[in-house]
């Protein structure tokens, strides 16, 4: 064919190219709205009514901390037995002398992969002293390398002066306590905390030890008899627990390391080899051995009967930091994290917003993500 050129020089050839595929693409796009192509179905969204049109598939991404499996663990040496999260370790203290300490037992069931999801229980320790001065005292007396020169001093006689104590020495740092649950059956405080991991991370736990110390009081200097007296006596803690989690997370993983605690089950030969290294070391001193279920039932209760307004505006706060709002599965009941502004376009009826406290004190279910 050959080529026309019309009189302003333009190709008449190409115009009715151009208008041909013009009307053919409009043409296509009629015919798409009046018969539109289905969308697949959502995928591993639960079955429901009303569910959201041609937005893309939804993606239910079930939490860890709601799923996971439990495989019983029994103790190397025949100590104790409980049951832990499927991948997670178990360790127990040990003397330096490679021996293990029937006296400050402690146990620690924490995550692998996430070290800051951890459950530490100790029946007791002696741990510090009461004052810089009697530390300084035992350095002039005994030298810095004695075992009482290198003690930690405890801020204050109290779970968190204790925990804040040994921070050092457990990888964490910045111990700030968040609030204060009142007394265990025990006498120990009861608190909520955070603090930082040796990560960065921030952690957030329930945190509880009974405190005692023994009076010792001797004279500051004895060249000097007017320094005045130092009470030397050492500081000891009993049924000491915490349960931790980054800070985000703890509400969900708090119940999962509870269940490990409340599963914790001693030996009768542990009993008895504790009550003979017992009164070995501490002569006719009461010999202290409470369960890690009956510790667990009396921190619990302090736990359940807490001022919860902190948990929800840490969640909340969480929430806002990470992009996400909370929702309630209307069928089941169960609270989820969405993608921000997933009520605003989702138009089905199964999922609803969620703004009550429940849904900050209750762990979720699952994340909620378009796919």
């Amino acid at each position: 064919m050959p080529l026309v050129v019309n009189s302003n020089g333009g190709h008449v050839v190409k115009n009715r190219l151009f208008k041909t595929v013009l009307v053919c693409a409009l043409a296509a796009g009629l015919v798409g709205y009046c018969n539109p192509v289905p969308l697949p179905p959502p995928r591993n969204f639960p079955s429901g009514k009303n569910l959201p049109q041609r937005k893309g598939a939804l993606r239910i991404r079930p939490a860890e901390a709601a799923h996971i499996k439990f495989a019983k663990y029994r103790d190397p040496s025949g100590y104790f037995s409980m049951n832990v999260p499927l991948g997670w370790k178990v360790r127990t203290g040990l003397k330096p002398d490679g021996k293990i300490d029937l006296i400050s037992y402690a146990i620690t069931v924490y995550d692998p992969k996430r070290p800051e999801r951890e459950l530490y229980f100790c029946l007791n320790n002696v741990f510090g002293l009461k004052s810089v001065a009697a530390r300084d005292w035992y350095v002039r007396n005994y030298g810095p390398a004695s075992h009482f020169a290198k003690m930690p001093v405890l801020p204050e006689l109290s779970t968190a002066g204790f925990f804040a104590a040994m921070g050092p020495l457990f990888g964490y740092r910045q111990f700030t306590v968040l609030e204060r649950l009142g007394k265990s059956a025990l006498g120990g405080d009861v608190v909520v905390a955070e603090c930082t991991a040796a990560s960065g991370r921030r952690m957030q736990g329930l945190y509880h030890a009974t405190i005692t110390s023994t009076s010792q009081p001797v004279q500051r200097n004895p060249f000097k008899p007017g320094a005045g007296m130092v009470d030397v006596g050492s500081v000891m803690e009993f049924s000491i627990l915490s349960e931790t989690a980054p800070k985000e997370e703890f509400l969900d993983w708090q119940p999962v390391l509870d269940r490990c605690l409340a599963s914790i089950v001693f030996t009768p030969a542990f009993h008895q080899q504790r009550k003979e290294a017992w009164a070995h070391v501490m002569g006719r001193s009461r010999y202290i051995m409470q369960t890690a279920d009956s510790i667990r039932g009396m921190v619990m209760d302090s736990y359940r009967r807490r001022n919860a307004t902190y948990d929800v505006l840490s969640q909340k706060r969480s929430d806002a930091t990470l992009g996400y709002e909370r929702v309630q599965d209307t069928e089941t009941g169960e609270y989820y994290r969405a993608e921000n502004g997933f009520t605003d376009w989702y138009d089905g009826t199964r999922y609803r917003p969620a703004t009550d406290n429940a849904a900050y004190l209750t762990p979720v279910s699952g994340y909620i993500n378009w796919k």
